[in-house]
């Protein structure tokens, strides 16, 4: 077996987690104009490049806002943030999110997965089939949950690949993190073996190509997901 290398933080890194950590904790208020970059970078002994790049970076998730010839703000990141955003926010809630975004996201997976599962049934190929079952029997008495949402996430983006549509399986991507987590309470919940039933009852749509029954199939199981949050 080969291991990967460790690779430790790089001072921006740190520098940006503990930025989201006093943000997000509520210690900067919204509106609230942060320290200069000079400032910021001899209270947290580190370089004005570092303090520079991480402030760019915090502004692009939503965080900051850079008013020329006026400072650097905190902004309200609800309004203002993206995805990344929201990774950062479960990041510091230890991996959970509120109701209201677990939610949101179950409904984007309908708005994405059910015309992405109609397709795949519509431009499957005999390799696309093969490829899917291989990613089901990979979890043949396979126990730990978390490996099981790896494959999960697989599965699924492999359905947004299929489906020729270039944008799917991007924005999927996007809802990687908060979409594994929700897996592995599923998968916890319900067990491996009733997840395993799920995905063979969906293949078999698209193995025979019937478009509207995949579609139904994902609806089917999202909204029940709503349900039960």
């Amino acid at each position: 077996m080969r291991f990967e290398e460790i690779v430790a933080p790089t001072t921006k890194e740190l520098f940006i987690r503990r930025m989201e950590e006093i943000i997000l904790s509520g210690r900067l208020a919204i509106g609230e104009k942060l320290p200069t970059e000079r400032e910021l970078a001899e209270q947290m002994k580190i370089s004005r490049t570092v303090v520079n790049s991480g402030i760019t970076e915090l502004a692009r998730k939503g965080f900051l806002e850079v008013v020329p010839r006026k400072g650097v703000f905190v902004t309200d990141y609800t309004r203002q943030g993206n995805l990344e955003t929201l990774v950062s926010i479960m990041n510091y809630n230890g991996g959970r999110m509120d109701s209201r975004n677990y939610l949101s996201i179950l409904e984007g997976r309908i708005a994405i997965e059910v015309p992405a599962a109609q397709n795949a049934a519509r431009y499957r190929t005999e390799q696309d089939l093969l490829e899917l079952k291989s990613i089901i029997d990979a979890m043949e008495g396979m126990s730990d949950f978390q490996q099981v949402a790896e494959l999960l996430f697989r599965f699924h983006h492999a359905i947004c690949l299929i489906s020729k549509n270039t944008i799917y399986p991007l924005v999927f991507n996007a809802f990687k993190v908060p979409t594994l987590v929700f897996w592995e309470n599923s998968c916890r919940r319900n067990g491996i073996e009733y997840t395993r039933a799920g995905l063979k009852e969906l293949l078999g749509y698209i193995e025979r190509q019937e478009c509207e029954q995949a579609g139904e199939f994902i609806r089917r199981i999202v909204t029940q997901a709503m349900q039960e949050a």
